[in-house]
């Protein structure tokens, strides 16, 4: 039972990123470009998206996730303003710096997971 994918393409960030929520009993899915959303298990619940990686710094994906009903973290290596509201406008919950979602991974998936269980 999925419930957390993961459009990292980034080893080492992916890495630290499924480190972490495997140790919170979470199970992860890495995604890409092609990955089809009506096919989302229906116990995913987040959706973690490298904002710096091309493929996947698209309104319509952030959106588009947003429809399935996910919690949606974004991460940018360093936030500008003006692509932290487009993609906030687009339905990311959060925008936070690469360093720090590394970091507080098991706050955020606390914060935006189990306060909605």
């Amino acid at each position: 039972m999925i419930e957390v994918i993961l459009f990292v393409k980034d080893f080492e960030l992916g890495s630290k990123l499924s480190s972490a929520c495997v140790d919170l009993d979470r199970q992860i899915e890495f995604t890409d470009e092609n990955t089809n959303p009506d096919k989302f298990s229906q116990h995913t619940k987040m959706a973690i998206v490298d904002l710096d990686e091309k493929v996947f710094s698209s309104v319509g994906l952030i959106s588009e996730l947003k429809r399935k009903g996910l919690r949606v973290i974004g991460s940018m290596a360093s936030i500008n303003n003006r692509d932290a509201s487009k993609f906030r406008s687009a339905g990311c919950d959060i925008i936070v710096t690469r360093a720090s979602l590394a970091k507080n991974i098991p706050n955020l998936i606390s914060e935006l997971i189990d306060a909605n269980e």
